[in-house]
């Protein structure tokens, strides 16, 4: 069969039996994403050989990731950091920081390479927001949710920026002036696109304004934009998914001016809504079915998993619980923010994938670390429900 025809049955296969496999997790409140996975692994060549990891499959893959960080910064909400600033920040990254070194620490004294451990840390030691958002949507206070939206959003941010500084470092050794100018080159890229949305939101609101009038226009400029960044990103040295998440913070800064009209605002809101149909129905389901075509089941070391899994757990509660009570006064209210801050999800996985592709991690590490991610996308909501409670 010709590379397209080929193409086009790995297609229909893995979105038909990811589609089949997600529903019990959508019934069940959960996110989608071992449902997809759990697609890959079934049709990929450790147990029906009908899907490979080829990479025509690889390219569509990679475009649904770039849509999906895009998508990401489509959903930021830059206002949540205003309303409860502080302790949105301080938890968000004492949950890092906790967790963070928590794996480090052990994976180190566990005999790691030191690159090794800095990416599987970094990788694990985020909050996946779509996980936490699908959470919240179902049970919580109007306080609860806004520490954990924002939290969770303050360890995006961190996430990027530690994708854009481990991918900086691949192909190469890892040194002190390396480490110091790839993080530079990274704390700038992101100043220049922070410091632009502010610009366009407080001086040059007429450019949100033309772009709005046609919604045609709005979208095309909004995915040109992604794409460009993404380009520009990866011609400076650093990960193109920086370019592409910038480029949706720079468009959903767009509802923070004031607009009379509202017509900003509405092709924005209008805009993130079709383009989350795209991404649910197309290119989520291909991007983590992909990952578990390529995912190796027999490459998982099972103690390893379940010290990292306990770590990723602990780390998260340490890090978050404590400030979550400072701000709500309420015991089992902080108990179920720190649990559900465990949730990991798209993020994770895709800096795991860099690094699997790029050499710096095994294929048990990565294997591993990803069985970790995919389980806490499932526990974290149960741990959550389990344990909010209103006195």
């Amino acid at each position: 069969m010709d590379p397209a025809g080929s193409l086009l049955e790995s297609l229909v296969l893995l979105l038909v039996l990811a589609k089949l496999l997600e529903f019990p997790f959508r019934k069940a409140n959960l996110h989608p994403i071992p449902g997809h996975v759990l697609a890959g692994i079934i049709l990929g060549p450790y147990f029906l050989s009908l899907v490979y990891p080829t990479q025509e499959l690889r390219g569509v893959a990679y475009l649904g990731l770039l849509l999906l960080m895009f998508y990401t910064g489509l959903t930021t909400d830059f206002r949540e950091l205003r309303r409860h600033g502080f302790a949105i920040i301080v938890m968000g990254g004492l949950g890092v920081l906790v967790t963070f070194t928590l794996i480090y620490g052990v994976m180190y004294l566990l005999g790691y390479h030191v690159l090794e451990s800095l990416f599987i840390a970094a990788a694990l030691s985020n909050t996946a927001t779509e996980t936490v958002a699908a959470i919240v949507s179902k049970k919580g206070d109007p306080r609860t949710r806004s520490l954990l939206v924002g939290a969770s959003f303050t360890d995006d941010v961190m996430a990027v920026y530690v994708i854009g500084l481990l991918s900086g470092l691949t192909g190469g050794g890892i040194d002190l002036y390396r480490l110091l100018l790839i993080g530079l080159e990274t704390g700038v890229f992101l100043f220049l696109a922070f410091a632009i949305s502010s610009l366009l939101v407080s001086r040059y609101t007429r450019i949100y304004r033309s772009m709005s009038t046609d919604y045609f226009w709005f979208a095309s400029i909004s995915i040109i934009l992604a794409l460009t960044l993404s380009l520009i990103a990866r011609l400076v040295g650093l990960s193109e998914l920086i370019g592409a998440y910038l480029a949706g913070i720079i468009i959903s800064r767009g509802r923070e001016f004031h607009d009379p009209f509202l017509r900003t605002r509405i092709a924005i809101t209008e805009f993130i809504g079709d383009f989350a149909v795209v991404l649910d129905v197309l290119f989520i389901p291909l991007f983590f079915t992909y990952i578990g075509v390529a995912y190796k089941p027999g490459a998982i070391d099972s103690l390893l998993y379940l010290v990292l899994l306990s770590l990723a757990i602990l780390g998260k509660f340490l890090g978050t619980a404590p400030i979550a009570y400072r701000e709500t006064g309420d015991k089992w209210r902080s108990i179920a923010v720190g649990l559900a801050m465990s949730g990991r999800g798209s993020l994770e996985t895709a800096l795991l994938k860099i690094g699997l592709d790029a050499g710096i991690i095994t294929e048990t590490l990565f294997t591993t670390a990803l069985t970790v991610a995919l389980t806490t996308t499932i526990i974290a909501p149960l741990l959550y429900i389990a344990t909010y409670r209103v006195e």
